[in-house]
Order: structure tokens, then sequence, then C-alpha cells
């Protein structure tokens, strides 16, 4: 008998499981999904479930407020289900659950991001969500890597060496003119240091340049096994054009090749021309795409 139930602790290897079977490019384990789990703020209003079937856990979703921005109602939702198990219903029930929720909490709008395929784009669209945001996903082999070359005057750290309000700054003006649905205007200080402690985040691999001792360009790169996967890379408005997220990206390669990392994916919104040169030039290559759909609520 097929039961939707809200997730626990020990669903975090199936959890992690089913999020990479739904997209290779995934990079997130076990401990990392359960540290979400545990230090996700109360604002969030987070709701996490899980479909058990037989014992076996066939599909997870989620729902909460975006902590990120100032809009009022913004939201996002989630639904991944086994590839085995799919048009069978469990994921339709789990979704209807999922939105319920959001309307309890005074969500306005939700959006999902997940991998393209013609499938998953079919059942979205079916449910009353649209393409708000499109990206090329992308892949490199970080060992073709070349070593990053500084402009004069800047140098390359690990977070490592790092405090992380170091990086704070930076991150939060870069995160002012990323493409998104929703302006990302209110990343709070608590938050930012959940992120930092998340063990798939590679301190030693993700990188920051430095003028002196201020941060002015950084990229973080989420390790697990052989492969990683970027997350936000940014610089300062007053340092771009300069090379130096390219300088931040080789530099965090390197470390991710030394420490036998093989394949590093990422993406970005095709709006995001200046990135998207950036990651040609260091050789990335097209391997599918990643889609935000949103839906009124």
């Amino acid at each position: 008998m097929m039961e939707i139930r809200e997730a626990r602790d020990t669903d975090a290897d199936a959890v992690a499981e089913l999020q990479r079977l739904a997209d290779d490019a995934r990079v997130v384990s076990a401990e990392g999904w359960a540290h979400g789990c545990a230090t996700t703020p109360e604002r969030a209003r987070l709701l996490r479930l899980a479909a058990e079937l037989d014992g076996q856990v066939v599909a997870v979703g989620a729902a909460g407020l975006n902590t990120f921005t100032s809009a009022e109602g913004a939201a996002w939702a989630s639904v991944t289900v086994a590839p085995e198990h799919r048009r069978n219903g469990i994921g339709s029930d789990m979704l209807e659950q999922l939105l319920d929720h959001l309307r309890t909490i005074d969500a306005k709008r939700a959006t999902s991001f997940f991998r393209q395929t013609d499938e998953a784009e079919r059942w979205a669209d079916a449910r009353g969500w649209t393409r708000i945001l499109t990206g090329p996903l992308i892949a490199v082999d970080p060992r073709t890597i070349p070593e990053p070359a500084p402009p004069p005057g800047f140098r390359c750290v690990a977070f490592a060496e790092l405090e992380p309000r170091a990086v704070y700054k930076a991150v939060t003006e870069a995160a002012l003119d990323e493409p998104s649905p929703d302006l990302h205007d209110d990343i709070r200080l608590d938050d930012f240091f959940r992120e930092w402690e998340d063990p798939d985040l590679d301190l030693d691999s993700s990188t920051a340049v430095l003028e002196g001792d201020h941060v002015v360009a950084f990229t973080f790169l989420h390790v697990v096994g052989d492969r990683g996967q970027h997350g936000f890379t940014g610089t300062l408005r007053d340092y771009r054009g300069r090379g130096l997220a390219t300088t931040a990206k080789r530099y965090a390669l390197r470390n991710a090749a030394s420490r036998g990392v093989t394949r590093v994916t990422t993406s970005n919104a095709e709006q995001n021309a200046a990135m998207r040169a950036v990651n040609r030039g260091l050789g990335f290559e097209l391997v599918g795409e990643h889609i935000m759909v949103a839906r009124d609520l």
C-alpha cells in the first residue's frame, strides 16, 4: 500500500538517490539533505513529504516560502518520483498536498526548478505551471582546466581559509543581479552560515578572489565523491569585466581535480550572458537544460 507522509531523517539515503536519478548533474549526499532538513529556518514553513510503497521510498517532495527574498508570498515546490513508479498518480497526489500547504501559509506564487525532459515539462504544463526561465546545463572535466592567473593586485584563497562573514557581503551584493523571478534581497547572515556548513559544500575547492583582504569575486562548489556542481558565482559590480569570475572558477576547478573530482556541472539562466561566456571560455560543454516554471496559487 502506498502512503504519503512527512519525510523522516531515515529517508536521507533514499531521497539523495532519487534526486540523483532525476538529474545526474545533481550533487547531493544523504548528509547534505539531512543538514538541510535540520537547519532550514522556521520562517520557511517547509513541508517535506515522502511516498512509501511496500516499505520503499518511491517519491519525495518539498515546498516552502522563499527565504532569500522580501517578495510577499514567494514560494517554491518540487516533486521527484522514481522512474519506474511514474504515471501512477503518485506525483500528482504529492503535488496537491504541497500546494495545499503553500495556500495555508499564504503563499501567492510558487516556482520549481528541474532538469528538462519532455515528460517532466508535459507533466508540469498539465498542472498549471508555465516555463519562466531556462538555462543550458553544462559540464567540464576539471582536470583540463589551466592554472589560474589572477590579475596584478588580486589573489585566490579557498573558503576554508576564510570566515563566512568575509564572503557574505560579496554574495549579498552580487545576488541582487542574479536572474530570478524574485529579487534575492533578503539573504540573512544566519541562513548564509547554514549554507556554509552544508557538508556537500567543499570549502577547500570553493574560492574567493581577494583584493587585499576584501572579497571581490567568489564561486561555490559542491562535491560528493568524484562529482562536483557549481553553486553561486559572482563578482562585485565595480570589479566586473576583469576576468575575476574566470580566475575564481579556475582555482576552484583545479582544487577539485586535485581531490579526485572528474566532472563538474553548472547551469545559468539564458539572460546571464556574462557568466555563460565565462563558462564557454572554461570549456564547459552542453549536456542538457535546466528550467524554472511557476504558477499562481
